[in-house]
């Protein structure tokens, strides 16, 4: 009954949605030319006929069913965030959006289609959309709060994660579970007796109805609509029969997955054909955000190489004319990418040819702690080298590294595989995302900062990354580089 009444509840919605949208539709026309065109803004937004862009009504609804859809609004209703279902909201109108605005500049090249529609027709359908949704979750709320609409589980295992579990679903009432009893893993929990449990300051007492070989006798005499697996000390052998009884009889299991308690991984489920996996990921999945970033980098690559290109010649010209016949403009070094891979980094070359076998005499002098070097007056580099190193045109080759997707504009800087080699466990993570020309050490004091805290600052980055973080670390970087603030 319960998944008879899920079934029509995402059917129900999915109509709502759709009268929405063409509720949006329809409520931004009217706005647009009976408020703000002839009173508000009159120069701004000109009057139109719906007959102009009416055949909009009949693609808006269906397709942001489509997107809601296919975000999973539609599903795990009852256990997502309230945050969670903002962002598919806000995801899902801005994907019909930009689909819509493509096929109007596709199918119309002049001004046939109002702006102005455009622009309220997304803001209108998210608002309403978020109000039936929170309006439809306060609604529900009430009715499990009066004992409807409600699941039952049984929980299966013991100790610790299951009262963490537990003091889960007491604080979230939204999600309509009733627990109705435990099946204990450890023979210290008896069956007949109760676990107490305080949760926000109220106690209550959970029945311990069988032992784990008496899960599926309770099963056949009891209603549950779901089982839920917390196993403490119960051996995976142990627990398969009982899933296998559960599917038999055809009732929903779950298995918790919390083995342990991760602090940076980001858990998520995979499926290798019919082998489900869980994934924990130590930082973000490819998702639009970063797909934008990459797109970004080249693209932006591309331009700079293109405007840079008379520095980038000069500067060829300015090392070409002050060495030795036969020696390099450029400085190839293999450094380690994602996941450590190796790659070819390009440089303008900086220092005198061979700078490189001097290193070990110099290693004492390093003004810097780690397994980095880096000295103030180097003798090795060259006097042009000094000045392109000062406002970092020896990095301008990299760009080419950015267009051929082995680094990217921010990122933490590529480290030579000898320096990885003497890295700390917790400093390795700075390679798993790609290496970028300039992050946030570089932005904060550059190679005045010490190894550690350049380490510290690399994984804040790789935690919080963000677009606008990027766009923050790019504008700061210019006032870094023109002032040569930090170089050395």
């Amino acid at each position: 009954m319960l998944r008879e009444k899920d079934y029509i509840f995402k059917r129900v919605n999915m109509l709502l949605d759709f009268l929405l949208a063409a509720l949006a539709f329809l409520a931004a026309h009217l706005l647009k030319n009976r408020i703000l065109s002839p009173y508000i803004a009159p120069t701004m937004l000109r009057w139109s006929p719906l007959s102009h862009y009416y055949w909009l009504l009949f693609l808006i609804p269906p397709l942001t069913v489509l997107m809601l859809y296919l975000n999973g609004y539609y599903e795990a209703q009852r256990i997502r965030k309230a945050l969670d279902t903002i962002k598919i909201i806000l995801l899902s109108v801005a994907e019909t959006t930009l689909i819509c605005v493509m096929i109007i500049y596709i199918i119309y090249r002049g001004d046939i289609i109002s702006r102005g529609q455009i622009l309220l027709t997304p803001i209108i359908l998210v608002s309403l959309l978020l109000i039936k949704t929170f309006a439809v979750r306060r609604v529900l709320l009430r009715l499990r709060q009066q004992g409807y609409n409600f699941s039952t589980l049984l929980l299966v295992g013991g100790g610790e994660k299951m009262r963490q579990f537990i003091d889960l679903l007491e604080s979230h009432p939204f999600w309509g579970f009733r627990i109705a009893g435990i099946i204990s893993d450890n023979p210290k929990m008896t069956p007949g007796s109760l676990l107490t449990q305080t949760t926000s300051g109220k106690t209550r007492h959970y029945p311990i109805v069988g032992s784990l070989d008496e899960t599926l006798i309770y099963l056949e005499q009891h209603t549950v609509d779901e089982v839920i697996f917390i196993p403490s000390v119960a051996s995976l052998d142990r627990i398969v029969p009982l899933l296998e009884g559960c599917e038999e009889m055809g009732i929903r299991t779950r298995l918790a997955l919390n083995f342990f308690n991760h602090r940076i991984a980001w858990p998520s489920l995979d499926k290798f054909e019919n082998t489900a996996l869980i994934t924990y990921n130590p930082v973000r999945e490819l998702n639009m955000a970063l797909l934008l970033k990459y797109t970004f980098d080249r693209i932006t690559a591309c331009l700079l190489l293109i405007l840079c290109s008379p520095i980038l010649i000069a500067t060829a010209l300015a090392i070409k004319i002050t060495s030795k016949t036969g020696d390099p403009i450029f400085y190839r070094q293999t450094r380690c990418g994602l996941n450590g891979r190796t790659f070819t980094l390009w440089k303008f070359r900086s220092m005198k040819v061979g700078a490189d076998q001097e290193l070990k005499n110099l290693r004492a002098l390093s003004e810097v702690d780690g397994p980095v070097f880096k000295i103030r007056k180097d003798p090795r580099i060259t006097p042009v080298g000094r000045l392109i190193r000062r406002f970092s045109i020896d990095e301008l080759p990299q760009l080419g590294n950015v267009l051929h997707g082995e680094m990217s504009l921010v990122g933490p800087r590529p480290p030579i595989p000898e320096e990885v080699k003497k890295y700390d466990r917790w400093q390795r993570r700075r390679l798993s995302m790609k290496p970028g020309i300039t992050c946030l050490w570089q932005v904060k004091g550059r190679s005045r900062l010490n190894f550690d805290t350049w380490m510290k600052l690399d994984l804040e980055y790789i935690d919080n990354w963000s677009l606008f973080l990027d766009f923050k670390i790019l504008l700061r970087t210019i006032l870094v580089v023109t002032t040569g603030y930090g170089a050395m």
